[in-house]
């Protein structure tokens, strides 16, 4: 039985009534004093496993150690199971510090490097890298512990429903201190995430210096900030996604980080960003969004978000059914939003040399406009002929 098993739950509440019971039948204080303590004790953590089953925070023990144990340094060294793949080696997870000589932010993060990033035919490639933010509260471990997201990768490229990219998960707090990746009095958390981290990352890995092949996503507080950082730095992604993320900065934490002033709120909220879009002829990144269906406000947030954007493109919105704000409409979406940020951020070369199943040739491959346009300014400064991108870009997935 794990943590969020229903019978587990059941047995706690039928102890928690026989103690009640004895203690209410035997007079002996002992034994009275006994059942009370174990009694309280034993609601208590029922009221924990129901409370944990609501958002599925710990799925398995073993997420449960590793939380308890303490042992996220330990557990990022370990390389990541690689086992099947059609090509010999394995990806990596490592931890490493951010520093950040622009913000003057120094944070930890997590990189994951894939199996290609290490073998002979792809030791000169550049890869795409995707940026992942976590919720509030959270770390960059909840993206490996919680929502599984090295195995999910894994077992993507071996089924080649992704390619390879570079996946960096910064912290985005510093203890109790939520700044949801927004510059405000006290910390730049914007200018670490959007300018520091890339920074880093550029100088120590093979990493895509073009824009148009870095996406971030992020769930909950997360999914803010991929949506806020991607509107108002358009020229900086190319892709963006949020899962169950909020799109004002009063709708979560954002706005106390920005100290409830009024035009920096104005200055980060997605929803205004979104409506004016693309009338300033900047490229707007491509967008991709999931909720659980079980939490109405957070349906009504994406689909008004979608509306915003209505006239310039076309998101995705991917609805994860009997699921709320919780890490069961989380884990489900990654695989969805991992598939989707390839088709958006890899660049054709890599597309041809890394074909998806059902096959990907440089007369089908579908681009995004940031893609597009990117792949039109390589094609000019190369002088070779552009590859013939499909009638239109691949933006609505929602399967494989």
């Amino acid at each position: 039985m794990e943590p969020n098993s229903l019978i587990l739950l059941v047995l706690l509440l039928l102890a928690a009534g026989g103690l009640l019971y004895a203690l209410v039948r035997y007079r002996h204080l002992a034994i009275r004093i006994s059942a009370a303590t174990v009694a309280v004790a034993v609601a208590m953590t029922a009221g924990v496993l129901l409370v944990n089953d609501y958002y599925g925070y710990y799925q398995t023990w073993g997420q449960l150690t590793t939380d308890v144990a303490g042992s996220y340094p330990g557990y990022p060294a370990d390389p990541v199971s690689t086992k099947g793949l059609p090509q010999p080696g394995a990806g990596r997870l490592e931890s490493m510090q951010l520093p950040g000589k622009l913000s003057g932010i120094n944070r930890g993060g997590l990189v994951y490097l894939p199996p290609q990033y290490f073998q002979p035919r792809y030791a000169h490639t550049v890869f795409p890298v995707l940026e992942l933010m976590h919720g509030s509260p959270g770390s960059p471990s909840t993206w490996i512990v919680h929502l599984k997201l090295a195995d999910t990768v894994a077992r993507l490229i071996r089924a080649r429903q992704i390619g390879p990219m570079i996946l960096v998960m910064p912290a985005m707090n510093a203890g109790r201190d939520f700044q949801d990746c927004v510059d405000a009095r006290g910390a730049l958390d914007d200018t670490y995430i959007t300018s520091d981290v890339r920074t880093d990352v550029l100088a120590r890995f093979r990493a895509s210096t073009d824009p148009a092949e870095w996406g971030i996503a992020g769930y909950s507080s997360g999914g803010y900030c991929a949506a806020n950082l991607a509107t108002r730095h358009p020229a900086e992604f190319g892709a963006a996604a949020a899962m169950d993320g909020y799109f004002r900065p009063q709708d979560g934490p954002a706005a106390q980080a920005l100290h409830f002033d009024s035009a920096a709120e104005a200055a980060n909220d997605p929803l205004l960003s979104a409506a004016g879009a693309g009338r300033d002829g900047r490229p707007v990144p491509s967008f991709w969004l999931s909720v659980g269906d079980g939490d109405s406000g957070d349906v009504a947030a994406a689909q008004a978000f979608t509306g915003a954007l209505r006239g310039v493109e076309s998101v995705a919105l991917y609805q994860v059914p009997a699921a709320g704000h919780n890490f069961y409409a989380w884990q489900p979406a990654i695989p969805y939003v991992l598939h989707w940020m390839w088709t958006q951020l890899a660049p054709p070369d890599l597309r041809v040399s890394f074909p998806l199943s059902g096959g990907v040739t440089t007369s089908n491959i579908p681009l995004s406009p940031q893609m597009l346009a990117a792949a039109r300014a390589r094609a000019g400064q190369h002088r070779r002929p552009l590859p013939s991108p499909s009638t239109s870009p691949l933006r609505n997935v929602t399967g494989f």
